[in-house]
């Protein structure tokens, strides 16, 4: 009885690639064959029958839909020649990474498991739903369903007599290695200001350079907010909405940081290379997790560009550096992280004082990590996707807008992100690299637009306004924008008096610091409800919502609902059906972000 299992994942963050290749560990430990592959790397596509297991974990994106590494795949199952019977033997479940603050909540794993169904591969557990709103994050369904599934394959293929499963304190073999090379040149010289002019490659990427770095918040403002332009050798395509990927650098202290921590600084600027484990069989065997490194590749170089070492832990980085301590204390401390039923106390040292990898390594600082588990300890440093703030144009130039992530926590730490972190460092004239990406926003030409844009979130709205007014279609846009301090983070204000007067938008703010009682984007909505309500209802306009997640898209969804109530005289019923109406037919376009 076959017991390979292809488990697929289709991962915009990285938190549904995380999720798919510890379920490959689970069910590796539990002697089955698994292969964890993002989605559109499954070559070719219609190999997929072959297959006696398959597992999905994909993720939501935009209006609901498919994540990049998973498209080419979706495009594929969508084919109307594929017959209903085409996946007869292949039994199937999903799990979906979502956040029910977007009206597309996990729609995306609900498309793709119907599909499924309908090409003839049968369920074999149920589908996982996970929510980034729930108490535990993503976990709170995705350990008890992983937990289902595992019973569910162990009734189907039991473990043959006299095999046990593989205990969770032996580490399993690594599938590709770090090793020193040999007969490459002693040492990589490290030259000032070398790993500025370094870009991982990454295809379809341009590199540009950066032509401003400008703060538009005050120095005595709490958050520092860029305007940032960025010269391209060659004009862009692009329409609002639309977004644009950075792939940061992390800062050289933290990596001088880590290095001391383990020891590695005899070896750190000598040449390395990645290698498949020779002990592991090829059908087993998954894509290299650097599939493009940097030149040279060193120890340096890697954890400067490849690996992220300041996120914030999973289950699978304490089960892992476990196995890498010869401290009993420290091995049993680590491994209590690991167990589900300390889920909170897992949240309470890690999620909620936001500590990190680089941390938790100098508090356990018995922990030894061999380079051949570098790869396994660090998770992949992912790109980083901004909103495009600038209208299209034939200029070879593109804009966005960055708060920079920098707070201090509960537990007194200074964070920062490192995308920001590396992005407010850069100077005039450095380079980065750019790879576009089409958004989820687009723009509803000819239709009223209500857009609600607290803080940086406006940086799309302002692509889409200069679009229209450029084209001459910028009557009936109504923008809603809030921030603390009208002297302080009211964006691009010139701008906006400009195409007020030319009657391009008419705009509407929120300062929530500027009085007493705080006021925000939804006391402004009711306040202009008639507005509203002949916007979107009697002129078939379309809502668009962008900025922070959390509490702000439910207090707009709520603000839009009593409008309707008010205006169109609906019952509370009948207003929320129309706002679902709203999003089923597109006119809710929501792009938020933690």
């Amino acid at each position: 009885m076959s017991r390979r299992l292809l488990i697929l994942y289709g991962s915009e963050t990285g938190t549904a690639a995380d999720l798919a290749h510890e379920l490959s560990r689970l069910v590796e430990r539990h002697h089955f064959l698994p292969t964890c592959l993002a989605a559109s790397a499954l070559s070719p596509p219609d190999s997929l029958p072959s297959w006696p297991l398959v597992v999905f974990v994909c993720a939501t994106t935009g209006q609901g839909e498919m994540p990049a590494n998973a498209k080419a795949f979706w495009r594929f199952l969508l084919r109307k020649k594929i017959p209903t019977d085409w996946l007869k033997g292949t039994c199937f479940t999903t799990f979906g990474c979502g956040d029910s603050t977007y009206a597309g909540f996990n729609w995306a794993v609900r498309k793709l498991h119907r599909r499924l169904l309908q090409v003839g591969a049968v369920e074999v557990a149920e589908r996982g739903e996970g929510d980034e709103q729930h108490a535990d994050g993503i976990d709170g369904a995705f350990l008890p369903w992983s937990s289902r599934l595992l019973e569910v394959l162990l009734e189907r293929y039991p473990l043959p007599e006299g095999v046990a499963p593989i205990p969770k304190e032996v580490l399993l073999p690594p599938k590709w290695v770090l090793e020193l090379a040999e007969g490459a040149p002693g040492v990589v010289p490290v030259a000032a200001g070398v790993e500025e002019e370094t870009h991982v490659p990454r295809p379809g990427a341009l590199v540009g350079v950066l032509s401003a770095n400008d703060r538009v918040t005050p120095e005595t403002h709490f958050q520092d907010v860029r305007h940032i332009k960025i010269t391209l050798p060659t004009p862009v395509s692009y329409a609002p909405g639309d977004t644009i990927s950075l792939l940061p650098k992390n800062h050289p202290d933290d990596v001088a940081h880590l290095l001391e921590l383990q020891s590695w600084q005899s070896i750190a600027d000598r040449p390395l290379q990645l290698l498949p484990n020779p002990a592991v069989p090829t059908a087993a065997l998954p894509p290299s997790p650097i599939p493009n490194p940097v030149s040279p590749l060193t120890l340096r170089t890697l954890l400067t560009h490849h690996v992220d070492i300041t996120a914030i832990p999973r289950r699978s980085f304490f089960a892992t550096i476990a196995a890498l301590t010869t401290d009993d204390t420290h091995a049993e401390r680590l491994r209590e992280f690991t167990d589900p039923q300390y889920t909170d106390e897992l949240y309470d040292y890690t999620t909620r004082p936001r500590r990190s990898i680089l941390e938790v390594l100098q508090e356990f600082s018995t922990v030894a990590i061999p380079l051949d588990r570098i790869l396994e300890v660090f998770p992949p440093l992912h790109e980083r996707r901004f909103s495009i703030a600038s209208p299209p144009t034939t200029e070879p130039e593109v804009e966005i807008l960055v708060a920079v992530v920098k707070y201090r926590t509960i537990i007194k730490k200074i964070r920062e992100g490192v995308c920001t972190r590396w992005l407010a460092a850069l100077k005039p004239g450095a380079e980065v690299t750019v790879a576009f990406q089409r958004g989820g926003l687009g723009d509803a030409a000819g239709r009223p637009a209500v857009m609600v844009a607290p803080g940086t979130g406006v940086a799309p709205m302002r692509a889409l306004v200069g679009a229209r007014a450029a084209k001459g279609e910028g009557a009936g846009a109504l923008l809603f924008f809030g921030c603390r301090n009208e002297g302080a983070d009211f964006f691009f204000r010139g701008e906006w008096e400009a195409l007020e007067e030319r009657g391009a938008v008419r705009v509407f703010t929120a300062f929530s610091r500027d009085q007493k009682s705080k006021r925000y984007v939804q006391h402004v909505i009711r306040e202009k409800g008639e507005e509203v309500y002949d916007a979107v209802v009697r002129r078939g306009g379309v809502v668009y919502v962008c900025g922070s997640s959390g509490r702000m898209p439910s207090a707009v969804r709520e603000a839009l609902v009593e409008v309707f109530e008010k205006w169109g005289s609906m019952g509370r019923e009948e207003a929320e059906e129309f706002l679902k109406m709203l999003e089923t037919d597109g006119r809710w376009r929501q792009e938020t972000w933690g």
